[in-house]
């Protein structure tokens, strides 16, 4: 366990790109929805060819949640790996902390006590009433049996019952797709990078404590989360489908209700963070994507990439700065 396990809890909400949210329903009235079943293999999106001279890159947009029993007709995935000389993976951070490895397992209880309000607060003395009383409901729903997460801080408690309730309509966080793309290229003996920022944490045990006595701005990212889990769940559920069938029509005018940009927001300006850098991670992962992307489009016949779909679709997509660098972009067929 490292010190970006907190980051982490905000960053999984950023499935999606930000669009308006629809009006949330009542909670007494929020309707108890059937598990998503998805029968047969299905397609999947199509890919994207960006390409210049005769280079491409072939780019395959995933999507999180999905189905649990959904399987997948990697067909043409297979093949365009195989044809490639490099897969690049979706960017990553790389913390480095000052302490040896022995050391950090240390920081684990420091780490998860971290999650729970200062000075011992619970949901009840820290939320609105009215945000509160939306989260009873949806709690005894999907977290009946966890007493703890009422000591949480309201950031964390609705990672948690996000990940419930997904979970208990038959859609799974887990990525389903990249460990089958990583097969196939493990396969047939095709180069794997991963485009990483370095962040340096000297004093991860400071930080953490600091961290924990820190009150965060995170009632935005709560309320969010409550709108999505009282009015997306149905539409959610639509996306996944939408996402197996390979219909990004359906995928650009389903509404989203993303609480991803608060929550982010709320750990990122958290000073003990924000003193270190965190702030520009977005845009730092974004652009060593797009250095990753260009350089192996100089150097190799054929890529194959794998992105979330949400930086695909969304407003001011890698796709459209390609473009706008001179690149051919074609959309799946």
């Amino acid at each position: 366990m490292s010190p970006h396990w907190m980051f982490l809890a905000a960053l999984a909400f950023a499935g999606v790109a930000a669009a308006e949210a629809p009006a949330p329903v009542e909670p007494e009235t929020a309707p108890l929805l059937s598990e998503v079943v998805v029968t047969g293999e299905m397609p999947g999106p199509g890919l994207w060819r960006v390409s210049r001279g005769d280079n491409e890159l072939w780019l395959l947009g995933t999507l999180s949640p999905l189905p649990k029993r959904f399987r997948w007709r990697s067909d043409e995935v297979e093949q365009r790996v195989a044809a490639s000389q490099l897969l690049l993976a979706p960017p990553a951070v790389d913390f480095e902390a000052g302490v040896g490895r022995i050391r950090a397992l240390f920081l684990l209880p420091s780490l998860l006590g971290a999650r729970r309000n200062p000075d011992d607060a619970k949901l009840a003395d820290v939320l609105p009433p009215e945000l509160y009383a939306r989260w009873q409901p949806l709690k005894q729903r999907h977290l009946k049996r966890n007493r703890k997460v009422e000591t949480w801080r309201p950031l964390f408690a609705a990672g948690k019952l996000y990940e419930e309730a997904t979970e208990d309509v038959g859609l799974r966080r887990r990525d389903l797709v990249w460990p089958i793309v990583e097969k196939a290229a493990d396969r047939h003996g095709v180069a794997q990078f991963q485009p990483k920022v370095p962040v340096r944490i000297e004093d991860p045990k400071s930080t953490i404590k600091a961290f924990a006595r820190t009150t965060l701005d995170d009632t935005e990212c709560f309320a969010l989360t409550l709108d999505r889990l009282e009015a997306d769940l149905a539409t959610m559920r639509e996306r996944a489908e939408a996402w197996a069938i390979g219909d990004l029509d359906l995928l650009r005018r389903l509404p989203v209700a993303d609480p991803g940009p608060a929550c982010i927001e709320a750990v990122m300006q958290a000073s003990v963070f924000s003193e270190q850098g965190i702030a520009e991670l977005p845009q730092r992962l974004r652009e060593a994507w797009l250095e990753a992307a260009e350089k192996a489009l100089s150097e190799h016949r054929s890529t194959f990439a794998v992105l979330p779909m949400r930086l695909l679709l969304g407003k001011d997509s890698v796709l459209d700065t390609l473009a706008e660098r001179g690149y051919a972009v074609q959309e799946p067929e």
